[in-house]
């Protein structure tokens, strides 16, 4: 049964398909590991920036208990100000685009 042509062939359409779903379930591994891997840097990131948004809401608080001095209220919201723009740098640092 070896020698038959039909044999041969369908034992190499068996082989080359074998090969393909071995290349595919590597990549689907591969995919994988990518996702679990950004969700694992994103989940990091997030609980290394949470003293800065405790900071943040921390900072608007005194903003708005100060906000009927209106020079302390002008300065404590360009602090504010100053330090959602830094905060806003390092999200994006982070690879975490609009």
């Amino acid at each position: 049964m070896q020698n038959n042509p039909k044999a041969k062939k369908a034992a190499k359409t068996r082989a080359k398909n074998a090969h393909k779903r071995l290349a595919m379930r590597k990549e689907r591994e591969a995919a994988t590991l990518s996702a679990q891997t950004m969700i694992e840097k994103r989940n990091k990131a997030y609980r290394d920036m949470e003293p800065y948004l405790c900071d943040l809401s921390h900072a608007a608080t005194i903003a708005m208990e100060i906000s009927d001095i209106p020079e302390l209220f002008l300065f404590a919201v360009t602090q504010l100000d100053d330090m959602i723009e830094r905060f806003k740098s390092s999200y994006y640092e982070n690879e975490f685009l609009p």
